[in-house]
């Protein structure tokens, strides 16, 4: 009969001990998996901030007050599915247990899509992203979030994503969803305006009113004339470049709309006239007579040349330009604004110079120099620099008491022009968006910006691809033959 040795307790409890420590691996890495899933940090760390939201996004979805639900609804084809998956990850963060992100692929799971498709009735052919909150959808198509650069087409080369505008669509669809139906603004018409929803026309008003669409805001012409006074669902008046007057009884339809604590945005250029000059002086808005301009070398030209493109670059501490800060605001066409000169009026406290301009502009008042190319500056005569392109009033703001109450708000700005197709840009777009959705008392809703794709390309010299082989050929294998062998020396001792 075989007596155990002494040596067989060891080798058992040295199992034991092994499969003890094999045990408690997993769990602690099933621990720390598990905590990694659930509470983790993200950071955008691209130069670029290509998927880093704006403040705006970030104040929206932490305002939430029951879930919004994401459903993504693409074939595997989809250009931007990888932009898009990134973005929502970067939601779902901020968003936390506010937003619920589904995916839905049709290839894969043909009877789930087809019960979503039959439910809020689309095609399945599409690319979408839907967003539902409280039984309202809406539909966020994967065309509308790029822009594509098609310069190399003639050369047989596939498009290239220019501008990705995924958070702009995605953050207006959750703000059209929780406000609900959207606001009423009305676009005086008659007078020879910027015409909105005109995309064909340089001069029109199409890229811009897209904009303000999608900010769950519609448009609506208003002709003065055939309905003399503003209806009361508005929620604010816009005259955009006016080339005649208004007459008496429009001028007091706006103004008994604008006394009611309404909300009217004049955008009035060197070239535009509204008649409505005395009304916003009695709001502490003065429209000065002046076409903005200055001279300055333009790109490789020699000597300086007439800029009628005035650039505002200062800005105001104040909600609807804060974000602005360290861009240029280019406005073709421009007049000068200024404050009433008269303190016995009280609304003159509550005037705020949104944007100015370098000191190098002025405002001249002679246009006949201008059109010869060669204004002078005349001391009494011209107005000297810097000169505010944009003023509001906030009748809801009680000077020196920080106390905020519904009232009058009037936007004054010196163009119209800096908005129409043929110039329209980021800066623009972002100055006017948030101009108006401060007007509507939207302070939470400002523009955000598309999302510039950026390229970058990596030159490695020869000797540094030699040196890399070699040490990923050579040294690597040779360090871990080198252990090994270390090893059973080791053991065998």
């Amino acid at each position: 009969m075989k007596t155990p040795t002494a040596s067989q307790p060891l080798r058992l409890r040295l199992r034991l001990n092994n499969a003890l420590t094999i045990v408690l691996s997993i769990a602690i890495l099933v621990m720390v998996n598990y905590l990694g899933y659930k509470y983790y940090y993200r950071q955008d760390l691209s130069k670029s901030g290509y998927y880093q939201l704006s403040e705006k996004t970030t104040r929206i979805l932490r305002s939430l007050t029951e879930p919004v639900r994401i459903t993504v609804c693409l074939i595997n084809n989809s250009p931007v599915r990888t932009e898009i998956d990134n973005l929502l990850r970067q939601y779902k963060y901020v968003g936390g247990d506010r937003l619920q992100i589904e995916y839905v692929d049709p290839a894969l799971h043909l009877d789930r899509a087809e019960a979503l498709a039959k439910r809020l009735k689309f095609d399945l052919r599409e690319n979408v992203v839907i967003f539902e909150y409280r039984g309202r959808h809406k539909f966020v198509n994967d065309k509308d979030i790029v822009d594509y650069d098609m310069s190399g087409a003639m050369l047989g080369q596939s498009p290239r994503i220019k501008a990705f505008k995924g958070e702009q669509q995605f953050t207006a669809a959750i703000l059209s969803l929780v406000e609900g139906k959207p606001l009423k603004v009305y676009v005086t018409t008659g007078h020879g305006e910027r015409e909105f929803g005109n995309m064909s026309a340089p001069g029109g008003y199409g890229e811009i009113d897209l904009r303000i669409r999608r900010e769950n805001v519609e448009t609506i012409p208003l002709d003065l004339a055939e309905f003399p006074m503003v209806p009361s669902d508005a929620d604010a008046v816009i005259i955009a470049g006016p080339k005649v007057p208004f007459r008496p009884s429009e001028v007091e339809a706006i103004a008994k709309y604008v006394e009611a604590k309404g909300k009217l945005l004049l955008l009035e250029g060197a070239e535009s006239v509204s008649g409505l000059e005395p009304l916003l002086a009695k709001y502490g808005i003065r429209i000065d007579n002046d076409q903005v301009v200055a001279f300055g070398k333009v790109g490789g030209m020699t000597g300086d040349i007439l800029i009628t493109t005035a650039l505002g670059t200062h800005y105001a501490d104040h909600p609807a330009v804060r974000g602005l800060q360290g861009l240029s605001l280019q406005m073709p066409d421009a007049r000068s604004l200024s404050v009433v000169p008269d303190k016995q009026n009280p609304n003159v406290a509550k005037v705020v110079s949104l944007v100015e301009t370098p000191q190098v502009f002025w405002g001249e008042t002679d246009p006949s120099e201008v059109a010869s190319q060669n204004p002078k500056r005349d001391p009494g005569a011209d107005i000297p620099g810097p000169l505010a392109l944009a003023m509001l009033f906030d009748g809801g703001e009680l000077p020196g008491q920080g106390i905020h109450v519904i009232g009058t708000r009037i936007v004054a700005i010196g163009s119209s022009a800096f908005l129409v197709n043929q110039y329209i840009d980021g800066v623009a777009v972002d100055f006017f968006l948030n101009v108006l959705n401060w007007m509507l008392k939207r302070e939470m809703a400002l523009g955000i910006s598309p999302k510039v794709a950026q390229e970058f390309s990596l030159s490695v010299p020869a000797f540094q691809r030699e040196s890399a082989g070699s040490f990923a050929l050579g040294v690597v294998p040779l360090v871990c033959a080198l252990l090994g062998v270390a090893v059973y020396f080791a053991r065998r001792k």
